[in-house]
């Protein structure tokens, strides 16, 4: 009878070695995870109240008007957003339907020009020569309303630009003469929630 060989088993052996390392690092890993966590919901970090912010009061012999920018779900026949623009002191609203279409822009600067004829002014500190009015502007615009209308506005409204010749700088000769510019400079942004369409008195 032929012997049978005994086959070797030397390979069915396994390390546990590297098995045991890696469960070492999970613990410790969670360890100190743990100890982070429990710190973070321990510490509760406090914000200490601003000393130099103060809140801004309009003064008494000045006016203050409200430009309102709020967005719509609704979109114009071109496919661009409808942004509307409603003027506190008015009450009167405009829609912008689209980027080229300027007579919105021409109707709110004819409008500041009627406010900035009826209100007081004073010389600009600068020594520009321009004559400021009493007028604190704030635009409020809501979450839906676009960026580049709100930038616009300003623009508008500190007479840079020129929504009568398709918004471009506006002309005040050569050398510049800028008591020929009706800038309003005391602006003012805040923000409300979309649907909230509340305009404050003035």
């Amino acid at each position: 009878m032929r012997r049978r060989k005994k086959l070797s088993q030397a390979d069915s052996e396994i390390d546990l070695t590297p098995m045991i390392d890696v469960i070492f690092l999970l613990i410790i890993f969670f360890i100190l995870a743990g100890r982070i966590t429990s710190e973070m919901r321990s510490n509760q970090i406090t914000v200490p109240p601003a000393r130099t912010a103060e809140e801004m009061q309009t003064p008494p012999d000045w006016r203050h008007a409200v430009i309102e920018v709020f967005g719509s779900t609704t979109r114009g026949g071109g496919g661009e957003p409808r942004n509307t623009i409603r003027l506190g002191w008015t009450g009167q609203t405009r829609t912008v339907s689209g980027v080229d279409d300027f007579s919105s822009y021409i109707w709110l600067r004819e409008e500041l020009d009627r406010l900035y004829e009826v209100a007081q002014k004073y010389q600009d500190p600068l020594g520009t020569g321009m004559m400021l009015p009493q007028v604190e502007l704030e635009i409020r615009a809501d979450g839906e309303a676009e960026y580049r209308l709100v930038q616009e506005i300003m623009q508008v409204a500190s007479d840079s630009i020129d929504p009568r010749n398709d918004m471009k700088p506006k002309d005040l000769g050569n050398p510049p003469n800028f008591a020929l510019a009706r800038p309003f400079v005391n602006i003012q942004f805040t923000s409300f929630r979309p649907g909230d369409r509340e305009t404050p008195t003035n």
